[in-house]
């Protein structure tokens, strides 16, 4: 009898084992039939799931938003105060430090090797950048977009130092520092 595959769930797991590969070699650095490989199926597999590398990546973004978004949810239920759910948002990320600079580190180079109006134009990429924003609104308790997408941003500084290697700080202590500014920035003008 023939082997019944959620073809869903199997695509969702071979997204998850690409991420480490991709994140630790880099986009650019690696090629579908090296994925393949990696995967142990054959590159016509490869392609009956993701017609290209770039739907691969593509669909990995979408695949981690949608992981990041139920952890930063997390943060923001129950009856927290703000400065509470600040501390909370900077102890998940310090708790997975290693997950986020990796996936820093894989748009970095993603960002680096792709045209920038193709990446300035994808629609997944707009999708999941309004995900985030919305979350952090969510997250903080903000009225304001402008708001919660310069803490996003903010965010996003500290990881990509650290995928740069040039931190002074490590990046708990830039994380403590950050909760910090913001829970002080709070205090002064409200959310």
């Amino acid at each position: 009898m023939p082997k019944i595959v959620d073809s869903e769930q199997y695509r969702k797991e071979l997204l998850h084992q690409c991420f480490d590969l991709l994140a630790e070699k880099g986009y650019a650095n690696v090629t579908t039939r090296q994925l393949a490989q990696f995967l142990n199926i054959s590159t016509g597999a490869l392609y009956h799931y993701f017609p290209s590398k770039k739907a691969l990546f593509e669909q990995l973004v979408e695949e981690m938003s949608q992981q990041d978004v139920q952890m930063l949810q997390a943060v923001a239920a129950g009856n927290k105060t703000l400065p509470q759910r600040v501390r909370l948002l900077g102890e998940l990320l310090v708790e997975r430090e290693d997950y986020f600079v990796k996936q820093a580190a894989l748009f970095v180079d993603f960002y680096r090797h792709t045209e920038i109006a193709e990446t300035l134009n994808n629609p997944v990429f707009e999708r999941i950048d309004q995900q985030y924003q919305q979350v952090m609104m969510t997250v903080l308790g903000l009225s304001e977009p402008k708001v919660a997408r310069f803490v996003w941003t903010l965010i996003n500084g500290v990881l990509i130092e650290q995928v740069e290697g040039a931190a002074g700080l490590s990046f708990a202590a830039q994380i403590d520092l950050l909760t910090d500014m913001l829970i002080a920035y709070f205090e002064k003008h409200g959310s």
